[in-house]
Formats: structure tokens, sequence, C-alpha cells
């Protein structure tokens, strides 16, 4: 059976592709039956119309022709493609499945370019036009190139479609591609509204290739991609689609990221970076990324160097990496699902940026601040466990546990028994994570040995919490007056202590203050106030409805003054202001001897007397709602 096949297969490629002299024409009467049968598309109709087209008497030319004067008039939709399906594949069609497959593809390739030579000076404002297109593509692809179960590398071969179709096809499509080469050939950018129409047509060339060792390269070829997308696809025979808008450098960084990917990268057929949700139809899974993402590591952390679109493919790669990892480790995937739930969907809990609330999507999320940056991601998990938010350093736990099958960027990973990871190395410093209790949260954190803290963690900022009191490096502050939100972040070898301060209350300003070492003092470092009036108290004491003392405040796009304030709040000058304010930070130096105060702001110097009343009192820093206050290289010290 499987012999009488093969060399009726062989035959009819004979007659298809090899020279012919078939003389037999079709008369009008069953050009016009093929005519009304393809514009009805009845699939009971197919079976008339392969008898006709697949006639052995018949040049290929002819069969051609005559399918291609019936398709081309008629818009490709979805009837019809049930219609061209049933002619390829229906009953009895093995025989000429050969020659029929080549046939389809030219005649829908003929109504695709009578559709760009239609919109040929501007398709990319015609969306029907287009949406057209692509599904002729599709079909080419989906229906004709991957016919059976075909691999990422080859072609189904009981599919009844010999490799010298495919190759006649391909070269329609390479044709069709030249023929139509503003829209469809090349990487150069093209208009949104044609990525998708652009980058389904490339898949089908891709697809439709017969199989071989030259295939990636004649594929580069024939589509004429360079650089990164070109290498991206011989190396690994990963299309690259993104309607030419990321210059080669950027794409070059997410070749470098599928470089490490391992067989996550092995699994993919193509990347599509375009503004179009509708999906592709390819061989292998397509990954679709946005065009564009938000910075997923939010302001709990220094800015670092961030690029949206390449940051989105990550994304999406990201999520891979975690389904297949948990999808292969049952006991991580529960671990997973149990710390998702204790996130509670809270975006300060959560690693990352979740694109859906499923377990990959948020494991994926923190591995994709892994791949994206290391450092952040760690610093951003640990600083959250400092501030008695445990969950995103769970999800870190986890995260880690999905990479042992590619190149990550840490090393020595130390999975559990669950597959969660607790401990790692990154940037030459061993990390531990204590994970205890019924419930295997994580409990604590270590740097080489060291307990974790905010001195260890270089990109975190500081998190401010409401609070009576707060202490750092023998330096405490306490609560005067207010809903006072503050940090305190360690001094280092450069320089001392951070003073962070943020205004939420409703009434006068929130303050707080540290005991001063002296009656006379000298306060000196750098000043930044934003958003809202904020500034410098000294002499501070609680008065009866708000703080009174004296105050170095600075009024953003206003002014900077020394003023003193009483009871009830009420403030008078101490001097005369300096307007409009320096730009920020600005260095500030204080010296307070007995009523005598003297203010050097930047290059100005003030200068006041205080009241007798306030010869004596605390030091600290006031903010209104909404200001934030930042004092960096915090000193104190008798003068």
């Amino acid at each position: 059976m499987k012999l009488r096949f093969a060399l009726a297969s062989l035959a009819t490629l004979a007659l298809v592709f090899g020279s012919s002299t078939a003389s037999a024409t079709l008369t009008s009467s069953e050009k016009g039956q093929i005519k009304d049968f393809v514009a009805s598309a009845r699939t009971a109709d197919a079976g008339r119309v392969r008898s006709l087209v697949a006639r052995t008497d018949l040049a290929p030319e002819e069969s051609v022709a005559v399918l291609s004067e019936a398709l081309t008039q008629l818009a490709f939709t979805e009837q019809r493609a049930v219609f061209l399906r049933e002619l390829v594949f229906g009953g009895a069609s093995a025989p000429s499945r050969p020659l029929v497959a080549h046939v389809v593809v030219k005649s829908l390739l003929a109504r695709a370019d009578a559709i760009h030579q239609k919109y040929a000076l501007g398709l990319d404002r015609e969306p029907r036009a287009l949406a057209e297109l692509t599904s002729i593509y599709a079909f080419i692809d989906g229906t004709i190139a991957n016919a059976g179960k075909p691999t990422l590398a080859t072609h189904d071969p009981s599919a009844g479609i010999p490799s010298a179709t495919y190759e006649e096809c391909s070269k329609a499509l390479r044709d069709h591609v030249e023929h139509n080469a503003r829209w469809l050939k090349g990487d150069a950018a093209v208009p949104d509204t044609v990525a998708r129409t652009r980058a389904q047509a490339h898949l089908a060339l891709f697809d439709m290739l017969p199989d071989g060792l030259t295939r990636r390269v004649d594929a580069a070829d024939r589509l004429a991609l360079k650089g990164a997308r070109r290498q991206m696809l011989i190396e690994w025979g990963i299309l690259f689609e993104d309607g030419g808008k990321l210059e080669d450098g950027k794409v070059e960084r997410v070749r470098q990221l599928l470089a490490k990917l391992g067989s996550v990268r092995g699994e993919i057929e193509a990347i599509a970076s375009i503004d179009d949700p509708l999906p592709l139809t390819g061989r292998g899974p397509i990954v679709q990324a946005p065009r564009d993402e938000a910075n997923p590591f939010g302001d709990e952390v220094t800015p670092g160097t961030f690029d949206g679109p390449t940051s989105a493919i990550s994304h999406s790669l990201a999520v891979m990496v975690a389904k297949k990892a948990l999808d292969a480790k049952s006991d991580l995937r529960a671990r997973a699902e149990k710390d998702v739930v204790a996130a509670s969907g809270d975006p300060m809990r959560i690693l990352g940026r979740p694109l859906a609330p499923s377990v990959e999507h948020v494991v994926g999320a923190a591995v994709h601040l892994l791949l994206v940056d290391a450092p952040r991601a760690v610093d951003l998990a640990f600083v959250r466990l400092l501030d008695a938010r445990p969950e995103s350093a769970a999800l870190l736990s986890d995260a880690m546990g999905t990479l042992d099958g590619i190149s990550a960027p840490v090393t020595a990973l130390k999975l559990a028994p669950y597959g969660a990871a607790t401990g790692f190395t990154l940037e030459g410093h061993a990390w531990s994570m204590d994970r205890t209790g019924p419930a295997l949260a994580v409990t604590g954190a270590s740097r080489d040995g060291k307990l974790v803290s905010l001195a260890f963690l270089s990109t975190a900022k500081t998190p401010l919490k409401e609070a009576a009191s707060w202490s750092e490096g023998g330096l405490s502050f306490s609560k005067l007056h207010g809903t006072p939100r503050a940090g305190l972040v360690p001094a280092s070898a450069k320089e001392g202590l951070t003073v962070k301060l943020a205004g939420t209350g409703t009434k006068g300003y929130d303050v707080i203050v540290t005991r001063a070492p002296s009656d006379d003092v000298l306060l000196e470092g750098d000043l930044t106030v934003s958003s809202a009036p904020g500034g410098i108290v000294f002499r501070a004491a609680s008065g009866r409805d708000a703080v009174k003392g004296g105050m170095l405040l600075v009024t953003p796009s206003g002014r900077v003054a020394m003023v003193t304030t009483d009871d009830a709040g009420a403030e008078a000058p101490l001097s005369a202001p300096i307007e409009p304010p320096p730009a920020m930070p600005v260095h500030v130096r204080i010296a307070v001897k007995g009523t005598k105060v003297e203010a050097t702001v930047g290059k100005t110097k003030l200068e006041g007397t205080l009241p007798a009343g306030l010869a004596k009192g605390d030091i600290g820093f006031v903010a209104k709602r909404g200001a934030n206050v930042e004092f960096a290289g915090f000193s104190l010290r008798k003068p």
C-alpha cells in the first residue's frame, strides 16, 4: 500500500515539476464549474474540483491558472479555508495531494498579489485587506507547510506532501515576498499595522522550506535578514519579528539572553514583539510580547539601566522558563502555589509585575527580574524582608528553583527537597534564606554568614515606615509630632547615615528628632526636599498644637528660609529668604550657639537670633503632607 502511494506521488510530482507533454485543456463549462464551486465553498463539492484540477492530462500551469482565476476575485474567508482544506486533504485526495497542495498555494498567493496590487500605495491604511492577507499566510503555513504533526525541524512525512512540493511552494512564497518587497521583505521598519502581516508571511516561508541543513540559511537569505535577527535564525531557527522597530543592538541583547536559556530556547520558533494581541500561526511556540512595558522594579530600589521593549520580551521568555520548570517539578509547583496565595496579589509583596495571576506568571515575573537585573531583584526581595514582607523573598526562592536548566545569573544554587532555592552565590557573595515552620515562610536571610541588613543591599532604598522611633548605627530618632514615615540608611565607608522622611499628616508638620549632643551643635549634610515644604528643625520642642523651635524650611520652586514656630504653629522669619531655592541636593551647615544661628546653604549664608526660650532643644527634620525630605551624610557634633 505504501509502495503504491509512493509511486503515485512520484508520478504526480513528475507531471507537476518535471517536463510535461500534457496538452489537454479544461472546457469553458469545466472552468465555470470550478468557479461556481469555489464561490459557493461547499465542502461537498471539493472532491469535484479536485477531480478537475488534478487531471494528469493537464499542464500544472493550467490547473494553477483556473483555480487562481476563481480565487483572485473572492475574499478569503473561514468557509473558503475549510473548502480548500477539504480540497487538499479530503477523502481520496492522497494520490493528487502533491499537485493540489502546490496549486492551492500558488492560487492563494495570486489572491494575495491582487490585494497587494490594489492597495500598493496605502496597504498600511487598509485593515480589512491586511486581515485577509494575514489569514491567507496563516492558512498556507498552518494547513500546507505544517500538515500533519511536524517537529520544529522537519515536516511530517506521513502528511502526503513530499519535499519537492514544499520546495516549489517555498519558491512561490519567495517570489511573492520579492514581488511585494515593500511590505514583506527584510527587517526594516514597517508601520505597526503591517507588522503582524509581515511576520505571518515570514513564518509561512520559513515553515514551507524543505527539510535540510541549509533551511535556516535559505530562509535568512530569502527574507533578507541582517545582523542579530539573521544570526538568531541561522543559529537556533528562531524568527525575530518586531516590525523592524528595534535597533540591532537591542535585538542582540535578546539574542544574548536566548543563548542562556538552554532547552527552553530549543522550543521556540519565533519571537513577536508587535502591537497586535492576535496570535500568529507557526510550527512551534511563538513568544508574543507587548511592544513595551513599565519598569518592573518599582521605586523601592534605585533605577538601573532599563529598556521597555527588550524587558517585555525577557518577561515573556521568563514565563516560559517558569512554566517548563513548574511542569517538571510538582513539589516546587505546590510550594510556589502556596507562596502566590500568601502574596495575595499585593504588588508590594509580589516580586515583579505578573502578566496574569497564575502561578506560572507570578513566578515568571520573579524570574524576569532575575534575568533583567539579578542584583536589584535580590535587593528588592530582601529590603521587603527587612520590612516584614517576606512573601517577595519566598517568590525569589521559588524563582531560583526554576533556573537549574538555564545559564542562570546566580550560581551555586542550593535547593531544598521541595525544589525552591535556599542558597545561592551572586557577585562573589554567598547568600542563604531560612525557610522554616509549617508554612515554609522566609524567616531570615544572610550574606557571607552575616544577617542581611540595608548595608548589604546596595541598590535598595530605605523602606519608610510609620513608627514611634527609628534606630540605625547607634543613632535614634523619635516621633515628635504628626504621623511621619521615616527610614535611616546605614552609613557607608565614604559618608554618614542618611535620614529620609515623608510627610503624611493633615495638620502642620510631621516631625522626627534626635537628642542634641550638647546645647551648642553643628549639623552638616546634603539636603533634598521635594513635592511640598520641609526641612531641618533645630532647638525643637513639643508645643501645645505644633512643634515650636527654629527651622530651615525649603519650599520647592519657592524659597529657603529660617523661621521660628510657636505652640500654635505660627511662623516668624529669622532671616531674609533665599529665592529661588538652590538645586537639590544642596550642602547645608547649621551652627547653633546659644541663641545665635548661622546656616550656610550651598554658597549662601543665613544668620539669625532665636528667642531666649529656644536656647536648648533637639535636632531633627520636618515635612508637610506630601513632602519628601532626605538628608545624606548626616553629621551632628559639638562645634
